[in-house]
Parts: C-alpha cells; structure tokens; sequence
C-alpha cells in the first residue's frame, strides 16, 4: 500500500512515498480505515523538525507520518462494538497518510453526512484539541468573552466555532494578515491584527479595562505575555500550540497581580484512554453542531497525495488558512 513515511537523507528528515508496506490487521480493540483524505497539520512540520514525538506511536510499525484522516472501515477486530464494516469515520490517529491505517476505534468519530471527504479530514485534531481547551481546560461558560490566537489556522477556526458554539458572547482572533482578517469577521469573530495592532490594548480597551475571561493560544513565544495581559483578573489562559517554538518571556508580576491561570496542554502526551474519553464527549455533544453547519472545518487547498512535499510547503507558507488536505481517491 501507499503511505508517506519519515525517512532519513544526507540533507536530514525528508517525506518519501513508499508503495511497499503491507496493509494493517487489526488488534483485537482496533478498527482498520481505507483513507480518503488526510489533513496537514503543524505538527507534520514539528516532526520533520525533530521537535515532536507522540507518546501514541508504535514502535513495531513503520513510521508513517500524518495525524487526520477520514475514510471508510473496511475491517474491525474482535474486541470492537459501535463500529462495523463500511462506517465513514474520521479520527485524529498517529500514521494518518497511509491507504490504510489501524488504530483504536474508540478514538472514531462518525462522518456527518454535511461533509465531503476533505472536509472531514480536517476536523478531527481540530475537535479534539479545541474541544479540549475551550470546555475541559478553560472550562468556557456562556456569556464569557474569549480571545483565540492564529485563528485562520485549521485549528483556530474551529475554535471560533466552538467557542461561538458554547455561548460565548464576544470572540477575539488575531492574524497577521489583513485579507484573513476578513475570514474571521465573516465567521463573528472581532479580528485584531497583530502585526498592526496591539493585541493587549485592543481587547482591554474592548472589553472596558476588564480583558477577557478566557485566551486559547496557538501561538506562544513573544504573544504568550500579551495574552496574559490582555485577561481579566482570575481569568484563564490555555497555552495549546507553539508556532513561534517553545520558549517565551513573560512578565510574572503580571501573571501574579492579574491572578491568570496558566494551563499548558498537548496531545502528544494523552493516553488512549483520555483520547477516547474525549472523542466520547465530541459524539455526545459537538457532532451535532458539525452536522447542521455551526461549526464547520475551512478547507483551504487539496492535494494528490503523489505531490505531498508541495502540500507540505503550502503549509509552511503564511498565506494559508485552513487546512490542507491530501487526496487519497
């Protein structure tokens, strides 16, 4: 079968094509998906980087690269129940670019009709990690005001949603990118450039001098400090992705004074367990707003799997938003 794998060159980490891996069986607790489509994420490029590592991957099979599929089950193991034979599913998994990938079927969330193929591939990270960080982590309550950071990420739009989604009445979302901004202001949010703007003013001079209850920050580096002044006093900051690489600055006699709680948080860490109990509670609860349209993945390109490496420097570029998604029809 097909799959895109992480190999070694003189040059360093690569992606190559390979045409030779054999097909998964599944383990007793273990679903087998035919893929569709598969989205790009951030992570891809940390992992190329040497700078991620998922705690989730097997060492006993190859090391196929990629974390969002969507497809169809074509085989379950013995173990399984909820999910049978020709079930769409789309999951964020470890080894996602692949014609056929096996993993833990608690961790499948069924394919709303709404949805194509790439667009279903593009929410399952986004699901998991902005469910997560809105409603476990931030604990989001209606009426509360929220800031989101890199929010024309694949990501960051489904947490505009989401947050949209669970009550919140007024959303901030930074860009660096003027014409983005008019993606975020279609989508209800308060767009706040940061390239121009500074982010801590604009949303205090806002919100009256208060700042918001809550910030989910994709970002990190030099932002991290400006989200924190930019919250109210007793308020949350969820620190969920690092775009701008692992280390930042901040001022902690602010972080004291405005009593921020600081909550870092990554899935390269989480359990199956913790995985399946999330992707219970977005069955339960958020697959219902997926289907009607409230919230609803943003796809920015799709790409034939044979040209991975451009989808790969697409994704590296700044002009992006939303996700891309490789075909695997």
């Amino acid at each position: 079968m097909r799959a895109i794998v992480l190999s070694t060159t003189a040059e360093g980490p690569t992606w190559l094509e390979r045409h030779d891996l054999e097909p998964p069986e599944p383990e007793d607790a273990e679903i087998v998906v035919e893929v569709r489509a598969a989205a790009l994420n951030h992570a891809d490029l940390d992992e190329l980087a040497g700078t991620y590592a998922s705690a989730q991957r097997r060492a006993d099979r190859p090391h196929v690269v990629g974390s969002d599929l969507a497809g169809v089950v074509t085989s379950v193991g013995s173990a399984v129940s909820g999910v049978r034979p020709g079930d769409h599913v789309m999951a964020m998994v470890d080894g996602a670019f692949a014609d056929r990938v096996a993993f833990d079927h608690r961790i499948a969330l069924p394919v709303p009709d709404a949805l194509n193929w790439p667009e279903a591939a593009a929410l399952p990270s986004a699901l998991m990690t902005e469910h997560d960080a809105l409603l476990n982590q931030g604990q989001l309550a209606p009426g509360q005001s929220v800031l989101i950071t890199a929010a024309t990420s694949g990501v960051g739009l489904i947490a505009l949603d989401i947050a949209q989604w669970a009550g919140a009445a007024q959303v901030f979302a930074t860009t660096t990118s003027p014409q983005k901004e008019l993606l975020l202001t279609a989508r209800g949010a308060r767009a706040v450039n940061t390239r121009s703007t500074d982010l801590a003013e604009t949303v205090l001079a806002a919100t009256g001098g208060r700042g918001v209850d809550l910030v989910v920050d994709h970002v990190g580096g030099a932002l991290l400090d400006a989200c924190i002044a930019a919250t109210r006093i007793g308020g949350t900051v969820v620190q969920v992705g690092r775009a701008s690489g692992p280390v930042s600055t901040i001022d902690v006699d602010r972080l004291a004074y405005r009593r921020v709680h600081l909550i870092g948080t990554t899935f390269r860490t989480r359990g199956a367990d913790d995985r399946a109990r999330i992707a219970q509670a977005i069955r339960t609860h958020l697959l219902p707003a997926v289907a009607d349209g409230r919230v609803r993945p943003h796809v920015h390109e799709v790409i034939a799997l044979a040209q991975a490496a451009r989808a790969r420097a697409e994704l590296a570029t700044p002009t992006s938003a939303g996700k891309i998604v490789l075909d695997f029809r």
